[in-house]
């Protein structure tokens, strides 16, 4: 009486210790895919800029005007212009599209242009990261794509624009931008 089994005894604390080590195996393996995820960092989250066709004149030719419905519109008889809006995007963030909408009733070319110029050094010309061209004798609402060696803002070095310039119009031409919107 009296005599306990060594061997049961051993028996139980292995089985106990098999069973905290393989609950402690389920909790590493909890944190190591919460720590993939949080390693992955945020999914990307698009945003959009849209700007309103606040043009502000340019020395080359006549500036746009503005109606009471907040269009840059062209004033007569006026059959060039030429204006720049300021386009304040966040550093780092990666560029998509440029998006332009208005109208254009006649024959002159209208250029929406989504520009960068250097913040630092003697003034150069701006480099150009997307273009759209307001199609002729119709309204326009059109998307291009961002060069894609120009994706990347960096304000660090640049300062981005937009640019607006209409070229050779009749002065009965309808000519109108409604605004613009960078992704």
């Amino acid at each position: 009486d009296g005599w306990v089994c060594i061997s049961c005894r051993e028996d139980a604390r292995f089985a106990a210790l098999e069973s905290d080590l393989q609950n402690l195996a389920g909790v590493v393996t909890e944190i190591d895919g919460v720590l993939d995820t949080l390693g992955e960092g945020p999914a990307a989250v698009e945003h959009v800029l849209t700007l309103p066709p606040m043009l502000s004149p340019t020395t080359s030719s006549a500036p746009w005007s503005l109606d009471a419905s907040g269009y840059a519109v062209r004033p007569a008889p006026q059959i060039a212009l030429s204006g720049i809006a300021p386009a304040v995007i966040p550093n780092g963030v990666r560029l998509t599209t440029f998006r332009a909408s208005g109208v254009n009733s006649g024959a002159g070319l209208l250029r929406t242009s989504l520009m960068r110029p250097r913040l630092i050094g003697a003034p150069s010309p701006a480099d150009r990261l997307a273009r759209v061209t307001g199609d002729q004798g119709a309204p326009f609402d059109t998307s291009v794509a961002v060069d894609a060696a120009m994706t990347t803002v960096d304000t660090t070095i640049f300062r981005y624009f937009v640019l607006a310039t209409l070229d050779n119009a009749s002065p009965a031409d309808t000519v109108a931008l409604s605004g613009f919107r960078i992704t």
